[in-house]
């Protein structure tokens, strides 16, 4: 149970990171790594962040059916907050990509 909820968070904050900070690191790969337009990296880290919080969405609800009989409900509330952080995040990231493609 620990290693699951090590990967749920480990996605969680490296989702956050990638839908934030995604068009300075971009630009970053785009100067450092190999030389194409900073849109392509943006493009491929919003994607991976929308995966990411799919996933770690996903794996905290089959966490919590499959522990629902304890009648905890911190695996409710911590669905929720994913839930919200995700659209949040992940709408504004899409939002910056939109506009980039124009």
């Amino acid at each position: 149970m620990a290693k699951k909820n090590i990967i749920i968070l480990g996605s969680l904050i490296l989702a956050t990171i990638f839908g934030i900070y995604g068009q300075g690191m971009s630009y970053y790969l785009n100067e450092n790594l190999v030389e194409i337009a900073p849109i392509y990296y943006l493009t491929f880290l919003t994607i991976l962040s929308v995966f990411l919080y799919f996933i770690s969405f996903v794996l905290t609800y089959l966490q919590y059916k499959k522990h629902r009989n304890n009648k905890n409900k911190l695996g409710l509330y911590s669905l929720y907050a994913i839930g919200c952080i995700c659209s949040i995040i992940a709408l504004q990231s899409v939002f910056i990509l939109a506009m980039w493609w124009g």
